[in-house]
Parts: C-alpha cells; structure tokens; sequence
C-alpha cells in the first residue's frame, strides 16, 4: 500500500515503533507511527512490553484486515482474552466468549439498547447534564473529573439501578481496574482481579435486592433473564453470570463516552476552525462531529482475538495459539478509505469508522448510547460555556487499549446564559 509523505512526515522508523509499549501511546506521535506500520509491516510482530509482558503478538492496522478479522469469529475467537493482558479471573464475562454462548448472552440486553431504547433516555442525559454544567466552577476546572467521567456515570448507574450514594465508590473502582494498565499508576494486574470481584460481589447483593424487589433497570433484567441452552433447555442467570454482565456494563458503559467527550473538547479546541462551524450549525452537523470525534482518537484503540486454526491474513501465516491485536486507531486513519485521515473535519462523510468495532458479534453493544452521551454532553456544554478553552496540554494515560484522558484543564473565557 502506498502511503502519502505527509502522514509519514515526523513518524519514527519502524523499530522504533513500540506497540506493546503502554508508555507509547503518550507520544504525539502515534497515528503517523501507525501510517508507517500499515506501509511496511501491516501485519506486524509486536514485542509485549506490558506488566507482566505476555509472549509477542500480531499487530493488525489496516481497515479491511481488521474487518476481516472482526468477522470472522471461527478463525479469530474472544477466548480467552479480549485484551492484551493475559490475567487469571473466576468465569468468563460476555467479553471473553464466542458465539453461540456469546449470542445467547448478548440477547439478554440487546432490546435495552437499540436506537428506539436509547432515544427514550435522550430527556433525561440532558436532564442530567445540565444538572452537572450548574455545578461547575466559575473559572479553571479539570473537564475530565467534573464533567466527563461524570455524565457516563451518571447514565450507566441509573440504567443499573444503582443508588446515587454509590457512584462515587462504583466510579473509584472502575478507574482502579482500567489504571492497571498505565504504569504511573504503579497498580499490579491483580487489581483488576480483585476489582472486578468487588465489583461482582455488589452486584451480587444488588441482585439479591431487585429479586426481591423489583426495578424498571437492567439489573432487574439481569436477575430475571432466562438462557436458553443448545438442547433448548431454559435456566436464570447464575448469579456469577449477572454479576460479570454487570461489571462489564458498567465498564464498558463509561470508558468510551468519558474519553469521547475529553478528546471532542481537546479536537475542538486545537481546530478553531471546526469548531466555529459545528458551534454556527449544531443542528446538521452535531451527529457528523460526534462520528469524527470517535474516529479521530478512537478511545477504544484495540481488541485482541486468538488464532483458533492455522491461517494466513494479508499474506502473513499464522499459528493457531498466536496472539492477534487489531488496532482500530489505525484503521480509522487508514487513507484508502478516509480521505486526508489526518485532517479533523465536523461534516466528514461518509465516514465508516470502527471506533464501535468493525461488525461481527462483538460489536459494541453500547455504539448509541455512546453516540448519544457525546453528542448531548459537547451540544450543552458549548451552549453554556461556548467560549471554553483549553489551558493546558491533556494528560494522556499510559495505555495501549483506551486512549484515555486523565486530566485537561479548561477556562471559562466568557459565559453565556442558559
């Protein structure tokens, strides 16, 4: 593939391109790294330089190789780990299976989160985050800990049902399990072990709670769903299988929106431009904004899969047992199908980005509340405060899967009523 100079232009050469290297993604770097991987070495060997580093991997970084891979659940499986990391839990959460169990699964929730569903909760996420713009302060404030984490939070514990008192200590754990990765946080991956179990153990009790008395929350659906098995036999959820659908509803429900609404504000500060037309027109082009925001900093910046069977993809053998990685933060920068992917633009389209995942089961379960979140957070946060700026270079995390936002500080230049 023939890649232009100008997304070359600064990138380091490719053994100096440490994908398996947390500490890697803090660089300004990346995507023209990224452009060099996919122009030399699209699917390309990786060292793991984790903690603990696991045996080397497969880094896949073009669109269509990582669509392939996404979709084809026979060759490429979840099991035994979607991540990365290797790490020893109790029970498989949806994350880690395959179809059919995964199907199964999957269709307990599925109805709570279609597009009809999702727009039912459009009143009260703006209810909510006009609530939050009221409590912010009145000049610099960290957008990340006062707005961002808190709105997505917010939204996923009402859907669960879990009691406002507790978000404080549900968002706590849910930073202690994701932090495990970056390595300035000095957390071992046993944290997230004993995390995730704090977690299920909550949700274990909460469950216990909505048997008894039920809620108008997924929780409630949780503890009622019934699976049917493949000679058709039909059974409740074991309480260990709610609770890890639990955890990972409440993962997977906040990381992506909190880090969208962070690199939206940071996008749209450093292109004034953009901004000043998404801020003239929020009517026609919050939808598309939304879209090129996830495309352009891909806060979920891989999956792994797992090589079931001997294979070949883009001319590369593989071994079954091997380690895959696809990289949807390449993807959504690969220029034989975004045209100038380095360009930020509002009314980009079409724009068939992968920052849900690139089809298949896996798809994420989440893409319109998510959507949804970003768009209403960025549209009220602008009609509020529509002069806010950024004061200072975002603290970026140390972590190959979320490109996260820890920190970013903003001003209020001017406020407006509303």
């Amino acid at each position: 593939m023939h890649v232009s100079e100008s997304l070359l232009d600064g990138a380091p050469l490719l053994d100096e391109i440490a994908l398996g290297d947390p500490t890697f993604f803090m660089r300004s770097d990346v995507d023209s790294a990224f452009a060099r991987v996919r122009a030399e070495s699209p699917v390309h060997r990786t060292t793991d330089l984790g903690v603990p580093a696991g045996p080397d991997f497969w880094s896949v970084t073009r669109y269509e190789d990582v669509r392939a891979v996404s979709r084809d659940f026979g060759t490429f499986n979840n099991a035994p780990n979607m991540v990365i990391e290797d790490y020893a839990r109790s029970g498989n959460s949806i994350l880690h299976l395959d179809p059919p169990e995964h199907t199964r699964l999957r269709l307990i929730v599925n109805k709570g989160f279609t597009p009809r569903m999702i727009e039912r909760l459009q009143d009260d996420v703006r209810e909510r985050t006009r609530a939050l713009l009221d409590t912010l302060p009145a000049a610099e404030f960290d957008l990340v800990d006062a707005y961002a984490v808190q709105l997505p939070l917010q939204v996923i514990c009402g859907l669960l049902g879990v009691p406002p008192t507790d978000e404080p200590w549900l968002l706590d754990c849910l930073v202690r399990s994701f932090g495990v990765s970056d390595p300035a946080n000095d957390l071992p991956i046993s944290e997230r072990v004993r995390v995730m179990e704090e977690i299920g153990a909550y949700a274990h009790e909460l469950g216990r709670l909505r048997l008894d008395d039920p809620r108008d929350d997924l929780t409630t659906v949780l503890v009622n769903a019934e699976v049917e098995d493949d000679d058709g036999t039909r059974h409740h959820l074991l309480p260990g299988d709610y609770a890890r659908f639990f955890s990972t509803l409440a993962a997977a429900g906040s990381e992506t929106s909190r880090n969208g609404i962070a690199h939206g504000v940071w996008l749209l500060d450093q292109h004034a431009d953009e901004k000043a037309k998404l801020v003239a027109d929020p009517e026609r082009l919050f939808p598309t904004a939304v879209e090129e925001i996830v495309r352009y900093s891909s806060p979920v910046m891989h999956m792994r899969r797992n090589v079931a069977v001997d294979t070949v993809l883009a001319g590369q053998p593989l071994a079954a047992g091997d380690r895959v990685v696809i990289w949807y933060r390449s993807a959504n920068h690969d220029e034989t199908v975004f045209d100038d992917p380095a360009r930020f633009d509002v009314g980009r389209t079409p724009n068939d980005h992968l920052g849900y995942g690139a089809g298949g089961p896996h798809f994420c379960l989440g893409a319109h509340l998510a959507r949804m979140e970003i768009r209403i957070a960025l549209e009220e946060l602008y009609r509020r405060v529509p002069n806010l700026v950024v004061t200072g270079e975002p603290e970026r995390a140390a972590m190959r899967q979320i490109n996260g936002i820890k920190h970013l500080s903003v001003s209020r230049r001017a406020v407006s009523g509303g």
